[in-house]
C-alpha cells in the first residue's frame, strides 16, 4: 500500500498553523482527498489461494493406520500413540504455515 508522503502531512500541519483552527476542516478534507486518490490508484488484491489439505490428510491416515497396525501387532501400543502424536504435530505445523 502506498503511504502518504511525509511532505503532505507536514504541509497540512503547517497550513493549520498558519491559517488557524477555522480552516481545519478544509485542510483535513484536502488531506483525505489525497489519501483517497492514492487508494484509488491501487490495484485490488485478491488473497492467494490456499492449498488443499486433502493429500496431507490422506497420507496421515495411511501412516497412522499402518503404524497402529504394526505397533499393535507387535504388542507395542505406546508406539501407536507416538505415531499419532507425530502425525498431529506435522498436521498442526503444516496448517500454521498456510
Amino acid at each position: 500500500m502506498t503511504e502518504l508522503d511525509r511532505h503532505d502531512v507536514e504541509a497540512a500541519l503547517q497550513a493549520r498553523r498558519e491559517l488557524g483552527p477555522e480552516y481545519e476542516d478544509e485542510i483535513v478534507d484536502s488531506l483525505v482527498a489525497k489519501i483517497e486518490q492514492r487508494l484509488a490508484k491501487l490495484e485490488p488484491r485478491t488473497p492467494a489461494p490456499r492449498g488443499s489439505m486433502t493429500p496431507l490428510a490422506m497420507w496421515s491416515m495411511f501412516w497412522g493406520v499402518g503404524g497402529t497396525a504394526v505397533a499393535l501387532g507387535n504388542g507395542a501400543a505406546w508406539v501407536a500413540v507416538v505415531v499419532w502424536a507425530a502425525i498431529v504435530l506435522v498436521n498442526v505445523a503444516v496448517a500454521r504455515r498456510r
